[in-house]
Parts: C-alpha cells; sequence; structure tokens
C-alpha cells in the first residue's frame, strides 16, 4: 500500500512525548501512553485525562496518524492505517473536539476493537493519538466576521497493541562502524529479533595500548519488532592517539541476554604537522 507522508520530526521541542502535563500553558494530558494487550475480537477502552489549569478557555482537537521510528530514533508521520503495522483503524475516540473553560477538567475515552482474525494479531501494532490546541481569532468588519485558527501545541499519546500470544524477546549488534558523518564518533548498530517492543541501553568501551579503560554513558532507547537502530557515541576529546580496542554492549533487561562487539580502531585527534 502507498503510505502518505505527512512529516518527520526529530526533536522535542516541536512534539511534547511521555510527559503528564504541559506545563507551559498549565495543560494537563495522562497518561500519555495508551497499553492494549488484546487477542483476536477483543475490545477494550482507557481514558485519556485533559485539563486546563490556564486562565484561558483552551480548545483542543483530536486525531489519529500512522507513524514509524526510524534508524536514528526521529519519528516520520503518515496517514491512519496506511503502514503495515498500523491499528489506527481499529481504534475510536468518543470526540474529536473539546472545549475546556478555566480550572474545567475532562476524559477522552479511546476504545480498541481487535479484527477476529488470525492476520490480526500475527504482530505487534501502533499508532498515535494526537491533541493539538487551537485558538479561534476572530476578525470583524462591518460586512462580516472572519474567523481563523492558528495551531498553538500538540501532544503526542502513543497507542499500542501487544497481543497476548506475543512473548518472544530478542537483540542482535549487528555492527560497530564509524559515524560517515561526525568525526571520531562511531554507530553501534543494534536490531530486536523479537516480536515486541523492548527498551535498551547501550554503551561504548574503549581500551588503549596502556591498558587505560574509557567506558562511555549509557544511551537509553526503544526498538520496535524487526526495527534496526544505528546509536551513536561521540569518543572523548581527550583521548590519546593510538590504537584502542572498542567493546560495544547492548542490555534490554534481565530477561534477555548481552549483546557485544569487539573492533579495533586507530584513533588520530592531532592534526599532521606539514
Amino acid at each position: 500500500m502507498k503510505h502518505n507522508l505527512l512529516f518527520v520530526v526529530r526533536t522535542l521541542s516541536i512534539l511534547l512525548f511521555f510527559h503528564a502535563s504541559v506545563s507551559a500553558q498549565n495543560l494537563g494530558v495522562y497518561p500519555t501512553t495508551l497499553d492494549f494487550q488484546l487477542g483476536g475480537g477483543q475490545s477494550e477502552s482507557k481514558v485519556i485525562n485533559l485539563s486546563n489549569n490556564s486562565g484561558d478557555k483552551v480548545q483542543f482537537r483530536i486525531y489519529l496518524n500512522d507513524w514509524v521510528r526510524d534508524s536514528s530514533g526521529g519519528h516520520a508521520y503518515y496517514e491512519p492505517f496506511t503502514t503495515p503495522r498500523s491499528c489506527a483503524g481499529w481504534l475510536n475516540i468518543d470526540k474529536n473536539f473539546i472545549e475546556l473553560q478555566p480550572g474545567e477538567a475532562t476524559q477522552l475515552t479511546v476504545q480498541m476493537t481487535v479484527p477476529a482474525d488470525v492476520e490480526a494479531t500475527k504482530g505487534m501494532k501502533w499508532a498515535m493519538l494526537f491533541i493539538e490546541t487551537i485558538e479561534e481569532n476572530v476578525k470583524r468588519n462591518d460586512v462580516s466576521a472572519e474567523a481563523s485558527v492558528r495551531n498553538l501545541l500538540r501532544v503526542g499519546v502513543h497507542v499500542y497493541e501487544t497481543p497476548p500470544s506475543l512473548t518472544e524477546k530478542g537483540i542482535q549488534v549487528v555492527d560497530l562502524k564509524a559515524n560517515p558523518e561526525l568525526q571520531f564518533a562511531y554507530d553501534l548498530i543494534c536490531k530486536n529479533t523479537g516480536d515486541i517492543m523492548i527498551e535498551c541501553k547501550a554503551y561504548l568501551e574503549l581500551t588503549s595500548e596502556k591498558g587505560e579503560s574509557t567506558k562511555l554513558d549509557f544511551i537509553e532507547f526503544p526498538m520496535f519488532p524487526d526495527q534496526v537502530r544505528y546509536v551513536t557515541f561521540e569518543l572523548p576529546k581527550n583521548l590519546e592517539d593510538g590504537k584502542y580496542n572498542v567493546l560495544g554492549v547492548l542490555d534490554a533487561g534481565e530477561d534477555i541476554p548481552l549483546e557485544a562487539v569487539e573492533s579495533t580502531i586507530n584513533l588520530k585527534t592531532t592534526p599532521t604537522k606539514e
């Protein structure tokens, strides 16, 4: 099916994820993740709480998008129910517009109904529910009143559907390569080989020919099933030139064996004198 790409977001300054409240405007959105675990033919409803603690009336519009996470962790958004792992078509939202007066709160009900067929539960599915504030500006003249709408703030609520029959967890370190764009940076290439989304953390440890070890800080990240992720590590600027043994480690929790890869690099940070 042809995908209808809407936009790609790589910075948290545009979208707010995993925050229970939007303090900048005293707006509350909780929770920001809905986890469903339904079998074929099953249905369940979950509630999102919205509150307006500001001094102004706030209007929200609510809508769904498909999304995927790319190899660097960025988000790409598509029209709903157009990607292979979308569950957007299984969701029913009881409101697509909400208006809250100052100090007012309400609830948004999200119902998921999984089709009663084998294909529906063969893999994990997901979607994004957006709650977006809008502001109505009314311009008046002698003839008519014209209203224009300006987007103000958008919060993404992650919606996941993981059938209970899916239990396999697995990870793989594919490779360790120099980053093609950043100097003195390396990419640990990881893959989720299991059936469900997993939370991972990775690190690099460098050992010089003198036996001195330098361990880089953990980087934490999620991976969808079948996803390949490039985790970029920038090397410390105070490392001496020379040969290093590099150990890259991927950790996805106690119930999954660690994955690791070793490589040797020649580090040369000092410019050559002419």
